[in-house]
């Protein structure tokens, strides 16, 4: 079908014309999601082969003999853009304004099957020659359950540990009790745009690329290790910033706008054909680690890109505003959240931010409740997913591990950090009644948290692990919470002069890889000796018993 010009309702500022600036973009962004419109899209249900669409309109402002159309965007349109409807669909509601159309889920282009899935759908009326927006769009909310998929899996406590890799220390995850782990998966690495020696061909919306095999086993040895401790992994997906080390897969894969000071890139979710590559990754290692039988070993949950509140620095997609940064984000993690859930149920896309809550780190940073204050936004205008939090609570100064002392970390909705200190903020904010998902509490995993020793004398290595026996007793209570990655596992030279693992330097003249004591107060935590080897600690931080620190339940 040819593409159609279509203006959006009168009641926002853009008509039928790309938004060529980002405050232009923002601006009608922040109209588009206060706006008020007459029709709704109720939910989008995909299934094997159709995609079923319902919803309702104010029968008193749409006439039931008004022309109306089903309208499809592609997941890189961007907002107001004049090709943002491409597809459309004639509608025929029911009694008292409800409708109900089934389209097949695949339509050709270019002779090519082309996925509706990652598309959104909006409501048009047909008023002499020009067509309105009266719906917000809607993306897939609702996905048929697969006929196979993987058996669940609950985190057994609340012990994780992040950054791990198979064969420094094969049993440390046994030694140290960890129930889950987090995995950083650098997605270019695995992809490549022409055929070589080892690789494979894989396509989506009709693009071909090729897999790197030889990395594909890699990770799949590391994951069937996992596997074999019976911990659940959680995957970090990042993509090398084409802005400082530029290759040809990720100069596509990765955001156009990115600049030399991300470590890390935006996906490239604003063109077609950089959709198509971030799309046929994402469908690689879902169904190769999304299967029922675990063949290859199993990723449960998948953590979008890094820190998006600071991007620039980890989620780089150029300089831009609060809105349009996370319009685009938005877009990855919804898209993961369509190809994980379509292979396990159980499984979830999580929002990764640091620890700076109420105010942005950086002038140039994001606010992280601005953000989530957004994806709650979003869900409730384009239709919600069970998206997770994947938070960073590190103390908020990283080289000071004395958490108890982080004054910046109040029992506020309005803090301008959260932090060990005050985790019971983001419990209770979590449980309120507009974050919730179809009434439960959405998981937070606290994936990327550590105490830092300045040095590796008596006193420091004490209060380094004084941090840890703080943050444990902190944690037990708080519901939402189900589980904390320490990181980094190992002190690393590569961390900005930070020491904050639970071993020494690897290459320590003196003691490569000794245990430090926050090891044995972190081995210690959840079993019968918990209690032994915290006490030490209670005259560290200046207190009689735990329960002066213990986390507790704040009303939302």
């Amino acid at each position: 079908m040819t593409v159609v010009m279509v203006a959006l309702a009168s009641s926002l500022s853009l008509v039928a014309s790309d938004v060529t600036s980002d405050s232009a973009l923002e601006r009608s962004l922040n109209e588009y999601l206060e706006c008020d419109f007459s029709a709704r899209i109720d939910q989008v249900r995909l299934g094997a082969t159709e995609i079923t669409i319902r919803g309702h309109f104010d029968s008193e402002k749409v006439p039931s003999s008004s022309k109306l159309f089903i309208a499809e965007t592609p997941i890189h349109v961007l907002h107001g853009a004049t090709n943002q409807y491409t597809e459309l669909t004639a509608l025929h509601p029911e009694d008292k304004g409800r409708f109900e159309l089934i389209l097949p889920r695949f339509r050709p282009v270019n002779e090519q099957p082309y996925d509706r899935m990652s598309s959104r759908w909006t409501v048009l009326l047909a008023q002499q020659n020009e067509k309105t927006a009266i719906s917000a769009a809607h993306w897939v909310d609702e996905i048929d359950e697969p006929a196979e998929f993987p058996p669940s899996q609950n985190i057994a406590h609340k012990k994780g540990l992040g950054g791990w890799q198979d064969g420094i220390l094969p049993d440390e995850l046994h030694d140290l009790g960890i129930a889950a782990i987090t995995m950083n998966l650098v997605l270019d690495h695995y992809i490549a745009l022409h055929a070589a020696p080892d690789t494979e061909p894989i396509s989506w919306q009709g693009h071909q690329f090729f897999v790197r095999m030889a990395a594909l086993r890699a990770l799949d040895a590391q994951l069937l290790k996992a596997a074999e401790d019976k911990v659940v992994v959680s995957a970090i997906l990042l993509i090398t910033n084409h802005a400082r080390k530029p290759t040809e897969v990720n100069a596509i894969l990765g955001h156009p706008d990115a600049t030399e000071e991300g470590i890390f890139a935006m996906p490239n979710v604003t063109d077609e054909t950089g959709v198509a590559l971030y799309g046929a990754v994402l469908k690689l290692l879902t169904d190769r680690y999304c299967r029922a039988d675990a063949r290859y070993g199993r990723i449960h949950h998948w953590i979008i890109h890094n820190e998006v509140d600071a991007g620039l620095v980890w989620t780089n997609a150029g300089e831009k505003s609060t809105l349009t940064y996370f319009d685009l984000y938005q877009r990855s993690l919804r898209l993961v959240d369509l190809f994980a859930r379509q292979r396990d149920p159980a499984s979830r896309a999580f929002v990764s931010l640091d620890h700076h809550w109420a105010s942005a780190g950086k002038k140039e940073w994001y606010s992280s409740r601005r953000l989530l204050e957004l994806l709650v936004r979003y869900g409730e205008v384009e239709g919600d997913f069970p998206w997770a939090l994947a938070y960073h609570p590190y103390p908020q100064n990283l080289f000071e591990p004395r958490t108890w002392r982080d004054d910046q970390a109040t029992d506020s909705f309005d803090t301008v950090k959260i932090t060990p200190r005050n985790l019971e903020v983001l419990d209770a904010w979590m449980k309120q009644d507009r974050l919730l998902y179809r009434g439960k509490v959405r998981p937070v995993h606290l994936s990327e948290n550590g105490f830092n020793s300045r040095d590796y004398s008596p006193g420091e290595l004490e209060a380094q692990a004084a941090g840890m026996a703080y943050a444990w007793k902190k944690i037990q209570p708080l519901s939402a919470i189900q589980v904390w990655h320490y990181h980094n596992w190992i002190d690393n030279k590569g961390e900005g002069g930070l020491r904050i693992g639970l071993r020494k330097f690897r290459d320590d003249p003196a003691e490569a890889l000794a245990k430090k004591p926050i090891w044995e107060v972190y081995r210690a935590a959840g079993t019968t000796e918990e209690d032994a080897v915290f006490q030490p600690y209670l005259s560290t931080i200046g207190i009689k018993n735990w329960d002066q620190v213990r986390g507790r339940e704040l009303r939302p």
